[in-house]
């Protein structure tokens, strides 16, 4: 059981990190709502929330937030697999 929470703590430092990369390219209210959710274990929503808003407000990603986004997303995979 601990080692399935801290993964999902670094998940949560890892969404959080992505989220603040968005900074100037995506308003900073915005961001701050969707990371919100991380408080309440819900960091399925606060990652949807962001992707979201990406492709709402056509935000242009460097390569490697792409790759970032592959990542998280192949996380929440496990983790639903794991279950």
């Amino acid at each position: 059981m601990k080692t399935l929470e801290k993964r999902m703590k670094a998940l949560d430092k890892r969404i959080m990190k992505f989220g603040k990369s968005l900074e100037g390219r995506l308003d900073a209210r915005l961001i701050e709502s969707a990371l919100d959710y991380i408080h309440y274990s819900e960091r399925f929503l606060a990652f949807e929330i962001l992707c979201t808003y990406i492709e709402d407000f056509d935000v242009r990603l460097t390569e490697q937030e792409s790759r970032e986004i592959s990542f998280i997303n192949k996380e929440f995979e496990i983790e639903s697999t794991s279950d």
